[in-house]
């Protein structure tokens, strides 16, 4: 069996697991457009997909081929990524390349009488060629849905009236779509006309079969079918302007709704299986043969009873402290306990404690409560109480990566690897980590062809970390500490992530009931030399240094944290990035990000590069037989090689640490309490 057989066999495996269950994804039967937003045949509609669908899917209309994956990370928000393709023909190698993120942002939400409205770009950030701007309508009248909208740019086609914002000069100017420039915010709206689009989509009584018209765009018209014979897949077909055919298949599912976990549940060993039972155990779960509840020898202060109670990385924060308040309530025999008190802990920070009343324990524990009734009752508070023993433990995981990336240069870059990371928590708030890469497939070679391949790069010698077929990934000594409420500090030194060794430390002040948070960080690194033994030589001697103020804000009412930062990169740059990330109690998280720096980062057109964009999703599947607890597979979707706008993949981030202790996380996840 060849390792190129295996090579394979790895990516497809990646893809089932990450996929989970490709369920509940189209509930009502939307398709997209041939550049993946979901719309009509070419002109996209005021419709979104449910929250937590991800798409992807190939298409090919006149003489270009389309690559897109995207999700709808919030209700409101769509984020695609898509490689338009120039060519002679459908197969045929292409000539020119188009990267490009498009966005669409619900406005309005259909009722009776108002219509749906949404705002969308392409080519937000890309390349100028397919780059939009637009307002679309969208009303459902019994099984028609009828859509008009406005646009600039590429899908104003030949203009119908005059750009309503040109009385300024800035937006009066031409868009020059055939030049080889990245698209960026001084060419949104811009444009002498706007042009006009509509269409309608017609849903015939066969589940998942509609006709579709359309009209404006960059087309005159067009008329076609589109047929979903299952939740997940769906493809489509039209007519355009008489003499050209466009064609789309593509896939999707409900990441939101996926049934993975990140933990095992079964029970405990029993005290009468053999050795072989608690080795085979502990190797399916990766360390422990149980999940194992740390929880400190209770203290009895007047009517209250507490205890510290040490979270672990993978099972939900709410589900281990419902778990270790009932076994406090067991313990508790004095009638006059009234209040039960578990102070959360994770890796040396601190929450507030959570004071329950005993009564509504007990009330639940018969079945005759419920987690409102008991969150209602709940005092959160601070406490003195020391957090600095505890029982080491040890955990192992693996996870799985793809990173995929779309380039004006080449069509697009892929990499496949594993990664195996141990984690070792010892007392007093140290952490020590260590992981092994496995470099399994990738076609990183042709960054000769545009990357100047020097050890002095940030991350543009990307190729030569795949020579060796295993490398040290990260070896590290970490510490965290909440030295005040509130306020949070942590160090790490060692082989911090593939490319660097070095040191650094993180400072966030993050108040427990308030939405915003606001930390600080820097880092002295050293770039690892890809040519010695896995890679544990140091090339860089001088250092460099990479540091950022950080911003969050976690949206009311949803899963959504809003971030940002500004400061200095890792090739020197300056700059600032902005994004969104979700992260679930299940272990699933998604991020999106946008960064813009001072670095005029050039490719072989010489088209400017110093914005760039990147999608993240991280599915967990240690809930499987044979996988550690805490594994999951991920995909990320941004530059590879790129000096603008590189960071340290560090290996502590405060914030993440701190998520499971925070208000909203509790307070979103609480029903998990009773499990």
């Amino acid at each position: 069996m060849s390792f190129s057989f295996l090579k394979h066999a790895f990516v497809l495996l990646f893809i089932l697991l990450f996929a989970g269950k490709l369920a509940y994804a189209n509930e009502n039967n939307l398709s997209p457009t041939y550049m993946g937003l979901v719309g009509l045949n070419t002109i996209p509609s005021a419709r979104m997909d449910n929250e937590g669908t991800a798409r992807i899917g190939v298409s090919t209309l006149g003489d270009y081929n389309h690559a897109f994956i995207g999700m709808q990370i919030a209700k409101p928000l769509y984020v695609n990524l898509r490689q338009s393709m120039e060519v002679s023909s459908i197969g045929q190698k292409p000539t020119f390349v188009y990267p490009g993120m498009d966005i669409k942002l619900r406005l309005m939400d259909e009722t009776r009488y108002k219509p749906e409205l949404a705002f969308g770009m392409n080519s937000a950030l890309g390349h100028k060629k397919f780059s939009s701007e637009y307002f679309a309508l969208s009303k459902r009248v019994h099984d028609f849905d009828f859509t008009a909208g406005v646009a600039w740019g590429q899908m104003a086609g030949g203009g119908h009236i005059k750009n309503p914002f040109s009385m300024l000069s800035h937006f009066r100017q031409d868009r020059d779509l055939g030049d080889e420039d990245s698209s960026n915010p001084t060419d949104w709206f811009t444009g002498k006309e706007i042009g006009f689009f509509g269409g309608f989509e017609y849903h015939t009584p066969i589940t998942g079969l509609s006709f579709k018209a359309d009209a404006g765009g960059q087309s005159d018209y067009s008329i076609g079918v589109n047929y979903n014979p299952r939740d997940w897949f769906g493809f489509g077909a039209s007519l355009v302007d008489g003499d050209t055919v466009m064609a789309r298949l593509n896939l999707s599912s409900n990441l939101y709704q996926s049934t993975r976990k990140g933990y095992k549940d079964a029970p405990a060993m029993a005290a009468s299986d053999g050795w072989f039972d608690k080795l085979w155990a502990t190797v399916k779960r990766g360390g422990d043969t149980a999940p194992k509840m740390i929880l400190k020898r209770p203290a009895q202060n007047g009517t209250d009873f507490q205890s510290i109670l040490h979270l672990n990385d993978y099972q939900p924060s709410a589900m281990q402290i419902g778990r270790a308040a009932r076994k406090l309530l067991a313990d508790a025999k004095d009638d006059g306990i009234q209040t039960i008190t578990i102070i959360p802990v994770r890796r040396g920070t601190k929450g507030k404690a959570i004071t329950f009343n005993r009564r509504d324990l007990e009330q639940a524990a018969k079945g005759t409560g419920s987690p409102e009734e008991i969150w209602q009752d709940l005092e959160f508070n601070y406490s003195s109480r020391s957090i600095s023993k505890r029982p080491e433990t040890y955990k192992f995981k693996f996870l799985p990566e793809l990173q995929l990336s779309f380039e004006e240069e080449t069509t697009h870059l892929y990499r496949a690897s594993a990664v195996v990371e141990g984690i070792r928590e010892l007392p007093y708030g140290f952490t020590s980590g260590s992981s092994v890469r496995l470099n399994i497939a990738d076609n990183l070679h042709r960054l000769y062809r545009f990357r100047d391949m020097n050890l002095s790069s940030a991350r543009a010698d990307a190729d030569l970390y795949t020579l060796n077929r295993i490398n040290v990934d990260r070896a590290y000594m970490g510490w965290m500490r909440t030295v005040i409420p509130d306020f949070h500090l942590s160090a790490t030194a060692g082989y911090l992530e593939e490319m660097y060794a070095g040191y650094g430390g993180e400072a966030l002040y993050r108040p427990f009931d308030s939405p915003f948070a606001i930390g600080v960080e820097g880092w002295n690194v050293y770039k690892r030399d890809p040519l010695t033994p896995l890679a544990l030589g140091l090339y860089d001697q001088a250092g460099r240094f990479t540091g950022h103020l950080n911003l969050f804000y976690n949206i009311p009412q949803t899963d959504i944290t809003a971030f940002g930062k500004i400061g200095k990169y890792l090739d020197g740059d300056l700059g600032g990035t902005i994004g969104m990330e979700t992260q679930f109690d299940s272990g699933l998280k998604v991020k999106a990000h946008v960064t813009a720096t001072n670095n005029d980062d050039k490719d072989i057109f010489n088209s400017s590069r110093n914005i760039v964009s990147g999608l993240s999703i991280s599915v967990p599947f240690g809930d499987l037989p044979f996988i550690p607890e805490g594994s999951n597979a991920t995909a990320r979707i941004e530059p590879i090689g790129r000096d603008d706008g590189a960071t340290i993949n560090k290996p502590i981030s405060l914030y993440e640490t701190t998520e499971p202790l925070s208000y909203r996380h509790l307070g979103r996840n609480w029903q998990s309490l009773q499990e």
